[in-house]
């Protein structure tokens, strides 16, 4: 294990920087933000549309070639958002992109580049015209989500349950259970 060699005083100007530049930078573009984030590196965490919110005790880790994306894209004004628990990971190059809903339950981790989606986009005639259509995504409490993995909309995904890197998950996974592949299916 390497040490940390900085000075004492060193390491508490910049967390007391980080803490600045959250309270000041990231928390107003949030609906809200529970106590205790440890964001790092949150310049390079890009926050768009709303509402997002974000729990207690948050881990959200920002890097220069893997930015993390949460981005709420919908015409509509009555929508739920992002709503991410307490306790959650959210690692470099995750993506949650919502046109209406994505709720991630308490002590989830994302892994890095996993995208969470609850819509297609756009149509492949009329690329101008808003998402139509558009399913809720929840991910229960204790959910992994594993590496490259791709969580399509309308699903949702029981408590306990862990999803193997690289997986599409297209329909709704039960809890206490290991799902893979493409589309991705319990393997345990």
């Amino acid at each position: 294990m390497i040490r940390d060699k900085r000075p004492y005083y060193i390491k508490k100007a910049w967390y007391r920087f980080l803490a600045f530049y959250v309270r000041n930078y990231t928390e107003p573009q949030l609906a809200s933000l529970g106590p205790h984030p440890y964001i790092v590196k949150p310049w390079h965490i890009e926050l768009f549309g709303g509402p997002i919110s974000i729990g207690s005790h948050i881990t959200l880790l920002g890097c220069a070639d893997k930015r993390t994306r949460l981005t709420v894209w919908s015409e509509k004004k009555d929508i739920d958002g992002i709503r991410i628990g307490d306790h959650v990971l959210i690692s470099p190059g995750v993506r949650i992109s919502a046109a209406n809903s994505i709720t991630i339950g308490d002590s989830c981790m994302l892994a890095s580049h996993a995208y969470v989606t609850d819509s297609d986009w756009h149509g492949i005639y009329d690329r101008s015209l808003p998402p139509t259509e558009v399913s809720r995504v929840v991910l229960e409490e204790n959910v992994w989500v594993g590496d490259s993995a791709i969580v399509c909309k309308g699903v949702t995904i029981g408590r306990n349950s862990i999803i193997g890197a690289g997986s599409v998950v297209t329909c709704d996974i039960p809890p206490n259970v290991i799902a893979a592949g493409n589309p991705a299916r319990i393997v345990r």
